[in-house]
């Protein structure tokens, strides 16, 4: 509470809130609270330009007389009318009686409203200007309004605009790398001449020869990544051609002493739980758990991730193992047996 000499001014600082009340309490004097309302007012940013409806909502701990001068300062508005009338001004809550505006400053920036005639008793009160009197400023900013009575006086920001906002921003930057990997994922695979082999070894009809590795993808792309597999030709010697296994079949298995050919993959999973999906369409059906891999020509998409995968360190998890088998028969043709299989990994960021 303070006393003033003459005819105090009370600023009000209002803050704008639509549908709503936005209220600050504040220390000064018997002025324990403050907020506003009304159409085209929103807490913390009211757009620049807007008609307001605006309702002053404040808490008084002493009343006031109708001789007692109420003065608003509409900081951060301006009128959009020539004058605002006193019928304009109307009171509510604990305030009644008719205004009558001893001044008040016309069409310009952050009209004044000084009133006298209220009766308002202890508690909480409003002041209401109608519709389309006055409208938020064109100028963004953060505007001291202040309200004033014989014996209370408070002050709070109105905010127009975004000068109050800060816009934080971060970037992070796509991500995909792809490595073929020994079948522990210890290490790269073996290479000669700088391309990574698969070594099948001697064959023999009592045996499957196997040879293995990992295809290792990481990338921070939200919709994931496909893999896919090209191959130059089918497993040959240059004149013969392998007999491919389980192209289309399901459960097909390569036998020791029967000439087949083919690879078997195994997806694994992905650090980020996405769903990974085998291709059925272009390399047969299932074989146990995995797909045989035998098709000619591509590239075919092998697998695809639906999310990020983030293998760490060793991992044996997050990564596809592709493992290829073959069998001779008593009469498959001799001679040294190769084909070249490229994969490329593409994600969608």
């Amino acid at each position: 509470m303070k006393k003033l000499k003459g005819i105090i001014t009370l600023t009000i600082i209002f803050l704008l809130v639509l549908g709503g009340t936005f209220v600050i309490p504040t220390k000064a004097a018997g002025l324990t609270s403050m907020s506003i309302t009304g159409t085209g007012i929103t807490a913390g940013a009211s757009a620049t330009g807007a008609s307001l409806t605006p309702t002053v909502n404040f808490t008084i701990t002493n009343a006031v007389a109708p001789a007692d001068t109420v003065v608003i300062a509409l900081n951060g508005m301006v009128n959009s009318v020539a004058a605002i009338a006193q019928a304009d001004v109307t009171a509510g809550g604990t305030c009644s009686g008719s205004v009558t505006m001893t001044t008040i400053t016309i069409s310009t920036n952050n009209p004044v409203l000084s009133m006298t005639g209220l009766t308002c008793t202890v508690g909480g009160g409003t002041i209401t200007v109608a519709a389309g009197r006055v409208v938020s400023l064109a100028t963004g900013g953060n505007y001291s309004i202040v309200i004033t009575t014989a014996a209370d006086y408070g002050a709070f920001l109105y905010y127009v605009g975004n000068t109050n906002q800060v816009k934080v921003t971060a970037t992070v930057t796509p991500t995909l790398s792809f490595a073929i990997r020994n079948t522990a994922d210890s290490a790269e695979q073996a290479t000669v001449g700088g391309l990574k082999t698969c070594v099948l070894g001697v064959l023999t009809t009592a045996a499957v020869g196997t040879c293995s590795y990992r295809l290792k993808v990481s990338t921070n792309a939200a919709s994931g990544y496909t893999v896919s597999f090209a191959s130059d030709t089918r497993l040959s010697n240059g004149t013969y051609l392998f007999t491919d296994a389980a192209i289309g079949g399901t459960g097909t298995t390569i036998t020791a002493g029967t000439e087949g050919y083919g690879a078997v993959l195994t997806p694994g999973a992905s650090s980020s739980g996405a769903a990974v999906t085998r291709n059925a369409a272009n390399f047969g059906s299932t074989a146990g758990t995995a797909y045989r891999i035998t098709q000619i020509g591509g590239p075919f998409a092998v697998y695809n991730v639906a999310g990020t995968n983030a293998p760490s360190g060793t991992d044996t998890a997050n990564t596809a193992l592709v493992a290829h088998q073959v069998a001779i028969s008593a009469a498959t043709p001799t001679g040294n047996y190769t084909h070249t299989v490229t994969y490329t990994a593409s994600a969608v960021f």
